[in-house]
């Protein structure tokens, strides 16, 4: 087992923590429990363990409660062009009832969060992270007070869950029609599970194919015991970062944050054609000067694999004693049976088969660069027509 990865925070005592609608269906499955992000958060449950919880998700599937996230409606005429000013996303290439990845970007080109958009027909629905939702809407509404055009805010209080593994669409398409024919990160706006109503949309952050689902605070436990009466299994904020570790995905707070760019990041794929040459969102001429000018993005995001020791975030990483990178994230991967890491490394460096050395315990441990994802994404498309 290992320890799960949290973005840094505020120590905050367990009386003032907060609890999802799921919280008592946790303890009394007699979780682990640890804080994360002012949440009183499943960390893995007994029976299972990180490992086997994150086997499981691999495997079958594996439901998480996310409901510590963010969930908010935008709405108003001018929404569209409102989140293409705060962002970097091309809604234009965004199809109704689809989302997007993009970014919350500061002035300085730097990342204020990751976060998803989707589109709906009246509104766009939003997730924000659950570390940076706070900070992420006082950003927002500070931008729609110097904002000429008519946006509004919707926060919704209610759960979000996410079923996720190789299973989880033959389970969902018991209650749901259309399921096998919903491609990647396209959405249900409007559909119910026996008789819940609900919102999914199949994406998720473990590498597998899976859905997020909201639903009410009030009909989430009985959503979630339906589906362990099919098999899921419950999995924890433990298992939850080595999945995103082995598919390659950023943790906002490690491998993103407001001093990494998008350059730096190797996130510039989120970024299409027509918003870098029309511009108009903030940070745009940072970000544009960084992807022209190479010398000013001295490092890169990388990904390492080794044997022995587990380095772990903050390890320096290390050629011929000079210090050339350090991590931002690292853990034993169940598929591998090796250790994987995230991390930035000198430009130069930073290309599949650089052999470099990590620093653990004073030991130095020899690692290879090697370009995420470590194991594959399982996503679900459809074929192009």
């Amino acid at each position: 087992m290992h320890s799960v990865q949290v973005p840094p925070h505020i120590p905050i005592t367990m009386s003032s923590l907060k609890k999802t609608a799921l919280h008592s269906l946790h303890k009394s499955k007699k979780a682990v429990m640890a804080e994360f992000a002012g949440y009183d958060m499943p960390i893995s449950y007994p029976g299972m363990g990180v490992l086997k919880e994150h086997m499981h998700t691999r495997q079958a599937a594996g439901l998480f409660d996310v409901s510590h996230m963010g969930q908010y409606e935008i709405r108003g005429a001018d929404r569209e062009k409102f989140v293409e000013y705060a962002t970097p996303i091309d809604m234009q290439r965004i199809a109704p009832n689809q989302g997007g990845l993009t970014m919350l970007t500061n002035a300085q080109g730097g990342l204020k969060d990751d976060c998803i958009f989707t589109k709906f027909e009246d509104h766009l629905y939003a997730v924000l992270n659950a570390g940076c939702k706070d900070k992420d809407m006082q950003h927002l509404e500070e931008l729609r007070a110097n904002f000429k055009g008519d946006v509004q805010f919707v926060p919704l209080e209610r759960s979000l869950v996410a079923l996720q593994g190789p299973t989880a669409a033959a389970i969902l398409g018991k209650y749901v029609e259309g399921i096998d024919k919903l491609d990647f990160m396209h959405a249900i706006h409007k559909t119910s599970i026996k008789g819940i109503p609900v919102q999914v949309c199949r994406c998720g952050y473990t590498g597998e194919d899976g859905f997020e689902i909201a639903v009410d605070d009030s009909q989430a436990i009985a959503l979630t015991e339906l589906f362990l009466s099919e098999g899921v299994q419950l999995i924890g904020l433990g298992a939850r970062d080595s999945l995103r570790l082995e598919a390659g995905l950023n943790l906002y707070g490690h491998e993103l944050s407001e001093d990494i760019n998008p350059v730096m990041a190797r996130f510039m794929w989120a970024i299409s054609k027509r918003r870098m040459e029309e511009g108009g969102f903030i940070g745009y001429e940072r970000i544009k000067h960084f992807r022209d000018t190479p010398a000013d993005v001295p490092r890169l995001r990388v990904g390492v694999v080794s044997t022995g020791p587990v380095a772990r975030e903050h390890t320096v990483v290390e050629v011929d004693g000079k210090v050339v990178g350090e991590l931002t994230s690292g853990c034993p991967s169940p598929c591998l049976k090796k250790n994987i890491a995230l991390g930035y490394l000198d430009r130069d460096l930073a290309k599949k088969g650089t052999e470099v050395q990590l620093v653990v315990r004073d030991k130095r441990i020899k690692a290879v660069v090697t370009p995420p994802p470590f194991v594959a994404h399982r996503y679900f498309r459809k074929p192009a027509q």
